[in-house]
């Protein structure tokens, strides 16, 4: 029997104590916000994803700017467990019936082509036909498959689904772990054998970005199966982060590394920080260790703070990343932006400090006035440092979907719903 737990929340800062004026605006941000998720983003999902054409009832794996789905794209992995995921969660809070049917959709489309029925776990790539493009398994695909298998496990009680997930958990134990010096790997081949210079990591052994989705996920799967070795693994991840990756004097993470954690490269990726510092506060709180999230909820504050002062340009937006000592990408791109509001928000209901609401505030106001497009719908997915659209833009393909977006209007939504 599966089980939900309950989240322990240690946040110095309730609800009930917001100012007048601070619940005002969070009232109004959260209303902007959900009207658009459920006017204009999820409407564009769910209109423009799936292809009709398809006999093996599948999506599209590429979306053209106007919403015009393309035939011949391959589909990604990633990009089919986010229409999973974001169909699942949006489901279990809305109870709207046609992403239910969405979810149904994805998951027998996941099951059915992206499944590997002989070694267990998802090929990275098909071609627009299901036929395997890249047979692949990588440690990034692999934990957004178990996410979105748990949370639809959440919404069907489908216990196919849950096996599908504790199988990837599995597998990832047994072939992706490094026993000797802790962490995933990236790459395999089909039959799991290791494989050198593929995956997020390029070049290196592993990434934080991997590592950090592995996080996610096992997060969610503890949510609905709270397995001895999968806490432990989890704490194991978190003892990474703070080993590793996460530089506590900078509050930035280091991307890239060698088998045994050297690190490889100089990078600020603001983004993926002030991501991180959320994601890892909800991990602390699924455990529901006290200690451990006070721990870890006092250095997101500090991440958060560090973005702020560093990672935003002139207009209230987070650009992407420096690399070196000022080599910066100043590029504005939808899941950063997306990413940005919920990590000012959750320092802001830890801190209570306003400087972090002023500034999600500020990041959707971004949004609104350079990132939603008001001819075709959706989202804008990458500016140019002036606002710019860049050229040759897509509304999908293998990393450009409804995840970010969608998942921070989620997250807005069932922080602050029954805020009055």
């Amino acid at each position: 029997m599966s089980v939900l737990l309950i989240v322990i929340s240690v946040s110095c800062f309730g609800q009930e104590k917001i100012p007048a004026s601070e619940k005002k605006a969070i009232i109004e941000l959260r209303d902007q916000i959900v009207q658009d998720l459920n006017g204009n983003l999820l409407p564009f999902w769910k209109k423009y994803s799936v292809d009709p054409n398809d006999p093996n009832q599948g999506f599209y794996g590429g979306i053209a700017m106007d919403g015009t789905g393309k035939a011949n794209a391959k589909k990604h992995n990633v990009l089919f467990a986010r229409y999973l995921w974001t169909y699942s969660s949006a489901y279990r809070i809305f109870k709207d019936e046609e992403s239910l049917k969405l979810a149904h959709r994805a998951y027998n489309y996941l099951s059915n082509y992206f499944w590997d029925k002989k070694n267990g776990g998802v090929f990275w790539e098909l071609n627009a036909d299901g036929s395997v493009s890249d047979s692949s398994k990588m440690s990034y695909g692999l934990s957004f498959a178990m996410y979105a298998f748990s949370e639809y496990y959440k919404i069907t009680k489908n216990e196919e689904s849950l096996e599908k997930a504790k199988t990837i958990f599995r597998l990832m134990e047994k072939y992706g772990f490094d026993k000797e010096n802790g962490g995933y790997m990236e790459a395999f081949k089909a039959n799991w054998t290791f494989v050198e210079g593929k995956g997020m990591a390029g070049r290196q052994a592993k990434s934080m970005n991997t590592h950090l989705h592995i996080l996610e996920a096992y997060t969610n799967l503890y949510r609905v199966w709270p397995d001895a070795q999968l806490k432990q693994q989890m704490y194991g991840l978190i003892d990474m982060f703070w080993k590793h990756i996460l530089n506590t004097q900078t509050h930035h993470q280091e991307l890239y590394f060698a088998k045994d954690w050297t690190v490889s490269g100089e990078y600020d990726s603001y983004g993926h920080d002030i991501e991180f510092s959320w994601l890892f506060d909800e991990a602390g709180k699924v455990l529901g260790d006290k200690a451990l999230i006070k721990k870890i909820q006092d250095e997101s504050v500090k991440i958060a703070a560090t973005q702020l002062a560093e990672g935003m340009n002139a207009e209230g937006a987070m650009i992407y990343e420096k690399e070196g000592a000022n080599n910066y990408r100043k590029n504005i791109s939808w899941w950063v932006q997306a990413e940005a509001i919920v990590g000012f928000l959750n320092a802001y209901e830890i801190s209570g400090d306003k400087k972090f609401l002023d500034a999600a505030t500020g990041v959707w106001n971004y949004i609104k006035a350079h990132m939603i497009d008001k001819q075709y719908g959706g989202w804008i997915p990458d500016l140019t440092p002036e606002g710019l659209p860049k050229a040759n833009s897509i509304k999908a393909d293998g990393w450009t979907c409804p995840y970010h977006n969608s998942r921070m209007g989620f997250e807005v939504y069932e922080r602050f719903h029954a805020l009055k």
